[in-house]
Formats: C-alpha cells, structure tokens, sequence
C-alpha cells in the first residue's frame, strides 16, 4: 500500500499527446489485455509515449514490482478487485478554451491520461466490474462535446467490443445553454446521475460555519443567489453528492493541474469539486469589497456593487427566459461600465484575486466529504474511501485559467494517495508558495474530518528529477516557474 506522505513525480520529457483515440499503446506489453490492437497501431507507426510514462510511473511507485515485465503485473491490485465498481474523475471542465487559438490540451484531463488507468484498473479487475467516467462541469459546458475531444467514446468502444462496460456521467443537474454571443439564454434540466444523489449536511463543521454570518453574499458566478441561500446559511452548509462517488469501490482523481482565477491553483483537491451535483449549492466568492465583509474585491466601489447587482438581475432574468428584461439590464451594466472606467481602485471581480476568503471553504469540505462520507451519504468518524491522484501536467496551463489558460508544457505526470499531499508537491513545481494557496495551507489545520494526518515536512517525494527529491528544497530557479493569473501576480509565488 502507498503512504499517504509519499508523492512521485515523473518527469517524462513528453510534451504533446498521441492523437489517435482510443489510444492504445504502441508496443505489446506483456500485461497489456489486447495484444492485438497494440500490434495494429505499431504496424502504423503510432507512438504512444504517454502511455509508456504511466505504465512507468506505476513501477516506480513499486506497485506490484515483483511482476514487472510479466503477464501478471497488476499494479493496482491492492486497492481494486474484481467485481468492483471504479470511477475515474477527469477534469472535463469546459468543452473549449476561451483563448481559443490555444485549444482544449492545456484545460481538461486528455484521453491518454485516461485510457492507461483505464487498462491497468481493467487488469485489476479482470473484466469483471465496472468503470465510470465522471465530472461535474461549469453550467456552460457541452459534455458531449468534451467528451468527443478526450476520445471517451472510442475508449468505451474498444472496451465494449471486448464484452466489458465503461459507463461515462455528466453528474450535473442542469446545463446552460448559450445565445449566439456567448450569454446565458436558459437552462436545460439533465437526467445527472443514474444512481441519484445524497445530500450531505456539515453544518456547524463546515469551513464556511465561521463566516456563515453573511451567508446572504454568498455567491458563485452566473446562477440565482436565492438557491445558494436554501443550503449555505446559518443552519445548514449541504452539498449534493453523486451516489456514483460515493458507492464507488476505488476513485481515481485524474486532474489537469494549472492556474486558477479564483483558488490561485487547481489540482487534485480543487479537481473534487466536480463530485458536487449542482454549482448553486458550491459558494465561490463573498459579495462586496473587504471591508464590507465580502472577498469580491479589494476596495469599496459603488459602480463595482452596481454591476454586481445587474449581472445578478441578468443571469435570473435569463434563466426564467425573460429575454426583454436582459436587453434593459445589459444595457444599464454598460452604461454603469462607462461612468465606472478610471475610476477603479482596483481591478478585481468576482473573487478572481489573492484575497478571496471563500472557495478554499468549499474545496476543504468537498474534500473532507470525499474522505469521511459513507456509501448512504453519513459522515463517519473515520475515513470511508481513498483515491489514487494522477496528475496530468504533459501540458498544463498558465495565466487566466482555468476557462482562459496558455498552455504550459511541463512533460510530467505525479501521483499520491493524499490529494494535499500532492498538491503541496505540485504547488511547488509550478514556482508557487503552498502557504500562500489558501486550500492547501488551511488544510493542514483541520481538525475535524482532517484531510491529513501529517505536516508538510513529513511528505517524502520520488523523483526522477534530483532537485525536487525534497520540498524543502524546491526553490523558484528550479521549478517550472508558472504565470499566475493577474489576480494572484505577485501573491503566490515562491521567494
């Protein structure tokens, strides 16, 4: 079994994907479980390169290393068995890059990373069990699309035709659906997860108890701030969690690590809060400046409360389908933008900055409920589950993400049992201070349903790399030296 304090980095010196989905390897190896389409794709000349770095990565995590080079390899089977139910959780957070020249490898988990779990977690399995595929994406996204771009479908394909199911789950609720200008025009309801959802109440433990208070600017982007306010106040702080997550046997995280406006990274413990059913019961930001007891912004600015309360007026007014109604109200947030240029004090909106005090909260409890949640949705004294974090960084991303990134290439994959464990590690790496990442340095203090057991000195990492062998001494001229989005410039970074 791995130590929850033990991270391993591989830096595999690749920096692009295979292109051709399902994404088989490009060599017979000798646990591989269909020989025969490996030996197709070589006759082609295709290269797989991600592939081999995985299946690497997993020898020198020293799973099951008495049988490398064997037929029986099963390096995962410690922690899954046959019969078993295993979900995988990708980061499939949008079905495109904002910055659009740039493309979707710097956004989401690419079907690489993907398909080689996959096939190991089929070796465990024997073929006898079952693999979903599951995410929560912001309201926007159209999964069907994503999930075309990660080649899920031909991977589910290649599985099915060998008598086994792969099952895949858009666990939201509700999506959003878009005009021709990009801006929400209504809202389509989803059938979610086939297994329902459990409705999980931390309610005095949850992190957001302490400013529960002003649970009335609680906020996250673009939805109706009345149905925050049913499940985020001074009584109740629930979140809706798939019954997929919670009755799996073994998960397997599967982030994209990069920038993040509002949480300065996102990473194994940020990729959680794609287990919650529905963004409206998720708080993101606080409504108001600093000294107004919110973290939307710094400085106390009336344009700023002023457009606040416009967009919040649009984004109802265009989910109850009141299209007049948000041809008026765009037209006075413009007008406001107008009387409001020069003026600002500061440029921060929307919890988009270092000062943000409330997504580190909820990224806390999604993953404290991960941890200590039971398979009918209680929380118990102990922790319930385990996951596997892989973290997908052949290409990650940089500045505005996540929905804005530029593509970084860092050619390295990591893995840990502790998902902070590994974000402290990845942190790091990226030339970021873990201290100054408020979910990551915040974790380390609770007490009640800990997501550690241990201090960040305590974290032993294996490297293929000498000068990231230890935390202590991952300096900014050895890391990889990341642009942080504006919000977090010069707040985050390591000395």
């Amino acid at each position: 079994m791995l130590q929850d304090t033990a991270v391993y980095i591989r830096r595999c010196g690749v920096f692009s994907y295979p292109d051709k989905p399902p994404f088989n390897p490009d060599r017979p190896y000798p646990e591989y479980p269909f020989s025969s389409e490996a030996l197709r794709q070589l006759e082609k000349g295709y290269e797989n390169p991600v592939y081999d770095n995985i299946r690497r990565l997993l020898y020198e995590m020293g799973l099951d290393r008495k049988n490398y080079g064997l037929p029986c390899w099963n390096p995962l089977k410690e922690y899954i068995k046959p019969g078993d139910t295993v979900l995988l959780k990708p980061n499939i957070v949008l079905h495109e890059n904002h910055l659009r020249h740039y493309g979707l490898d710097c956004v989401i988990t690419h079907g690489s990373i993907v398909r080689a779990i996959a096939d190991y977690v089929y070796i465990a399995l024997k073929g006898c069990g079952k693999i979903i595929i599951g995410d929560a994406p912001v309201q926007a996204c159209k999964f069907d699309k994503a999930i075309r771009h990660m080649g899920l479908a031909e991977i589910k394909g290649l599985y099915k035709k060998h008598g086994f199911d792969v099952e895949i789950i858009d666990f939201r609720q509700e999506m959003a659906l878009l005009d021709n200008r990009g801006k929400i025009c209504a809202i389509k309801k989803l059938s979610g997860d086939p297994r329902g959802y459990s409705r999980i109440d931390l309610n005095k433990e949850s992190m957001h108890d302490e400013v529960s208070e002003f649970y009335e600017s609680f906020r996250v982007t673009n939805y109706d701030p009345a149905r925050m306010k049913e499940h985020h106040n001074r009584q109740v702080h629930e979140y809706l969690i798939p019954n997929s997550v919670l009755q799996a046997d073994f998960v397997i995280n599967l982030p994209k690590p990069k920038t993040h406006r509002k949480a300065g990274m996102t990473g194994a413990m940020k990729n959680l809060v794609g287990i919650n059913g529905s963004k409206d019961w998720l708080p993101h930001h606080r409504r108001g400046s600093i000294s107004e007891k919110g973290d939307e912004y710094l400085h106390k600015d009336t344009f700023r409360r002023i457009h606040t309360y416009l967009q919040e007026k649009i984004d109802i007014s265009s989910i109850r389908g009141r299209k007049r109604a948000v041809a008026c109200l765009r037209l006075l947030q413009m007008a406001n933008g107008i009387f409001r240029k020069g003026l600002a004090r500061d440029d921060y909106r929307e919890g988009s900055w270092w000062g943000n005090d409330t997504i580190w909260r909820t990224i806390c409890d999604l993953n404290r409920l991960f941890i200590y949640a039971d398979r009918e949705g209680r929380m118990a004294d102990v922790p319930q589950r385990k996951c596997l974090s892989l973290l997908d960084m052949i290409i990650s991303g940089e500045g505005e993400g996540p929905l804005r990134p530029s593509p970084k290439p860092a050619g390295i994959i990591m893995a840990g049992i502790n998902p902070l464990a590994v974000d402290t590690v990845a942190a790091g790496i990226m030339g970021f201070d873990y201290n100054k990442i408020p979910h990551i340095k915040r974790a380390y203090s609770i007490r009640t349903y800990p997501i550690c057991s241990f201090a960040p000195e305590d974290i032993i990492i294996h490297s293929n790399t000498p000068e990231w062998m230890d935390l202590s001494c991952i300096k900014y001229d050895n890391t990889l030296k990341y642009k942080p989005s504006s919000g977090w410039k010069g707040h985050i970074e390591l000395k």
